[in-house]
């Protein structure tokens, strides 16, 4: 089955969002490491093993520590952090792997971003969620000694986890250029917020698949709560079975860019 092909803006680096997108592949594969060791609760008994990639160095996996959250019930592995050969580090997020429970059980409340006063209110979950690796996650990336480019990336709710993390980076490392690259994203944050991140100027795109429920979520007026997305889009349609083969990071996004003549599979 043929399909449009993919428009990205002049300024999207495909090379880059493959890398990303990559990426969040393998922290999809730590998290499926973590569950055939029967998911061990604590970090010092999970033993990740990624692939060896020459020149790049890779962090300890970023744990959430929460244990009263609606998608988990205890703490697991949520990605990582990266510096590759040329002294760029990677910030790096994947989403739940149960989608239809996550769409099913959405939280709709907000509430305010704490590290920026005036920041505007933010999705309550994904909020806790972020709260609970923020500390480990910049640590990760601290001690990989960030010096060339900060890229930051996720799928689904890894993407609301990057797009939290993105003003704490540009706090921590003010002269570094930042970019972000994420995929699948769900709207996150009310307009306040939406305007607290666009003045950061820091270059953000959405991958989107338009058949993709995700991106949907939480409606844009949610019970009288206000949601926007953030960055720019760049769309695309692949529909194949349903929601979780319309959603998938390897199966859907990844297939996208390496095929952006014709980003859906026959």
């Amino acid at each position: 089955m043929s399909s449009l092909p993919l428009y990205f803006p002049p300024t999207y680096q495909l090379a880059r969002a493959l890398r990303c997108a990559e990426l969040v592949v393998l922290a999809y594969d730590q998290y499926a490491q973590w569950l055939a060791q029967q998911r061990p609760r604590k970090p010092q008994q999970f033993h990740w093993q990624p692939p060896q990639q020459a020149g790049w160095q890779l962090s300890a996996p970023i744990w959430s520590i929460l244990s009263e959250w609606y998608v988990l019930d205890e703490s697991e592995p949520f990605g990582f952090a990266a510096r590759d050969a040329q002294g760029d580090c990677y910030l790096v997020f994947r989403g739940t792997e149960s989608v239809q429970d996550w769409l099913d059980d959405l939280d709709l409340d907000q509430r305010a971003y704490p590290w920026q006063a005036g920041g505007g209110l933010v999705h309550d979950g994904f909020l806790k969620l972020y709260a609970s690796l923020r500390d480990q996650a910049l640590l990760a990336l601290e001690q990989l000694q960030p010096q060339g480019m900060l890229w930051v990336c996720g799928h689904s709710l890894g993407c609301a986890l990057s797009s939290l993390a993105v003003p704490d980076l540009r706090r921590r490392w003010p002269f570094l250029a930042l970019q972000h690259y994420n995929f699948a994203s769900p709207r996150l944050a009310s307009p306040a917020f939406a305007n607290y991140y666009n003045a950061l100027a820091v270059p953000t795109y959405r991958l989107v698949n338009d058949s993709d429920l995700v991106p949907e979520v939480p409606p844009a007026d949610s019970d009288g709560w206000l949601y926007q997305h953030l960055g720019l889009a760049v769309t695309f349609t692949a529909s194949y079975a349903g929601v979780a083969d319309n959603h998938s990071m390897g199966g859907c996004y990844l297939f996208a860019l390496n095929n952006p003549q014709s980003p859906m599979r026959g």
